[in-house]
């Protein structure tokens, strides 16, 4: 979820949480709309990298445990669209810490680990936690010592468990009100916010603008499934490079040499650095849309890029082949060949177009509860359907990779679509990935006008359709969507809807 994603499913105590984060001085009271719009404006400063890693630094956090928020945030990640119900996080949040103390207390812990480091970094470690208590300067001083000797972050809250210090002395997990304490501190430092209103339950989200800063600040590269991936496409060879690389056994099928990189905590980027860098090329080159130009370390940093931004969610199961475009409707509208190769949705480019075009119908056939019309010859708008009058509304998806600016060419194909329609079209729909407002504003004016119908023209992202798709039960008093929400001219963005929404349908 993206933070205007959230926005409309927060109550006023949570977004002025959420204001007083970034706004620190003489933060002005307002109604709901006003602290969204403060919010809205201020959505570069809160979703800054540098702005997020000062808050979470350990002496920002306030008394709150940083074991405590560093494993709430990592679940946070680890959850589906980084959003998860407050009863569900703090369950997750206690498995974490159960299953580093079950890891902790094995006797195959330290299987893969260099004993010679695990011994002097477990030494300066007890020192420290013999209060109980690391302080700032404690913790800064383990920070370095542990990049100095190789200790992942894994392996040192495994050595506080066999201290019997993790998360908690007497490794005591911590209680529900220390996991209430430590997520409200979050809210209130602009790192998570509550979705109270949230339909089906209030959810606690990591926005998808905050989650690099996140990540970035504790660490994480990949998920574990995207670490997955990435192993995947290592060779046999490649795979005994890394572990050798790494001081682990090199024995094994090619799936227990993966699972070994990961189980030993290894980090992608230090299984990349074991390659040779015509290696890494050849990686690169295997993958779509990953530069193979560069050095080294830039070649790692896409491939770490290309497998993090991969959607691992598994296509859902539907007796309507359409489904599954309009799961993925975000990636066929923006061209996304990674996810779509990776996942087996296309064979080829020009299946990208196709597949927007089928999950744009599904959309307002099935979650609208439109009836589409047939559209007659070879040459036409993509889909359509019926307003009650008779009058027609249309819709063309132009994908694309990057910014859509309405060039003239698709400005003369709708003229022709709109004017050759038998019988008036009431709105023509342009349905693309994300567009340049200046250019597709003055452009849905001129043709408005050029039409020779007077007929609307209305311009909006495929995130934005689909959210209105999810969305406009909860502002309908009688359960029919109306084709009205869309009728206008310009740009149908998420203000705009959510005010048409509210009108339109109550």
């Amino acid at each position: 979820m993206k933070i205007v994603d959230c926005l409309p499913s927060m109550s006023k105590s949570f977004l002025s949480r959420t204001v007083a984060s970034i706004l620190k001085e003489d933060v002005p009271r307002g109604d709901e709309d006003r602290l969204r719009e403060q919010i809205r404006q201020n959505m570069r400063e809160l979703s800054s990298p540098s702005r997020i890693e000062e808050v979470l630094r350990v002496e920002s956090l306030e008394g709150t445990p940083p074991i405590l928020m560093d494993g709430l945030l990592t679940s946070l990640l680890l959850s589906p669209d980084m959003a998860s119900g407050e009863d569900e996080l703090f369950e997750k949040v206690r498995n974490f810490e159960q299953s580093v103390i079950d890891e902790g207390t094995s006797e195959e812990a330290f299987t893969y680990s260099d004993p010679h480091t695990i011994d002097i970094y477990s030494e300066v470690l007890e020192v420290a936690l013999e209060d109980n208590v690391l302080s700032a300067d404690e913790t800064r001083l383990l920070e370095r010592l542990r990049r100095k000797l190789g200790i992942s972050r894994h392996e040192h809250r495994l050595l506080a468990a066999r201290l019997q210090k993790y998360p908690k002395p007497g490794n005591e997990l911590h209680s529900v009100l220390e996991f209430r304490e430590a997520l409200k501190h979050l809210q209130t430092i602009g790192v998570v916010l509550f979705c109270n209103r949230a339909e089906g339950g209030a959810v606690a989200v990591l926005p998808e603008e905050i989650a690099p800063g996140v990540k970035a600040a504790l660490g994480f590269e990949l998920s574990p499934d995207a670490q997955k991936m990435l192993l995947d496409s290592f060779s046999t060879e490649q795979l005994w490079s890394a572990l050798k690389a790494n001081s682990l056994p090199l024995s094994g099928s090619k799936p227990q040499k993966s699972e070994r990189l990961i189980k030993a905590g290894v980090k992608p980027s230090e299984i990349l650095d074991s390659l040779k860098t015509n290696e890494l090329a050849d990686l690169c080159r295997k993958l779509p849309g990953v530069a193979v130009a560069g050095s080294k370390a830039d070649r790692i940093d896409r491939l770490i890029s290309y497998f993090d931004s991969l959607v691992t969610k598994e296509p859902e199961e539907s007796d309507d082949p359409r489904a599954v475009y309009y799961q993925y409707f975000e990636e066929f509208a923006k061209r996304d060949n990674q996810n779509l190769y990776q996942r087996k949705l296309i064979r080829h480019d020009r299946d990208m177009e196709s597949g927007f075009e089928e999950g744009t119908r599904y959309l307002f056939e099935v979650k609208l509860g439109q009836e589409l019309i047939e559209m007659p010859g070879v040459e036409h708008a993509d889909g359509g359907a019926r307003f009650p009058n008779g009058e027609l509304l249309l819709w063309d998806n132009k994908g694309k990779e990057n910014i859509y600016t309405f060039p003239q060419s698709h400005f003369n194909q709708f003229r022709r679509y709109i004017r050759e329609s038998v019988q008036r079209v009431n709105v023509f729909l342009v349905v693309v990935p994300t567009y340049d407002d200046q250019a597709a504003r003055l452009q849905a004016m001129k043709l408005k006008h050029d039409s020779g119908t007077d007929s609307d023209v209305a311009v909006i992202s495929a995130e934005d359709l689909k959210w209105v798709a999810e969305n406009w039960m909860a502002h309908s008093a009688s359960g029919v969507f109306s084709l009205e929400v869309f009728n206008m001219t310009g740009l149908l963005d998420r203000p705009t809807l959510e005010e048409r929404l509210s009108v339109l349908l109550s």
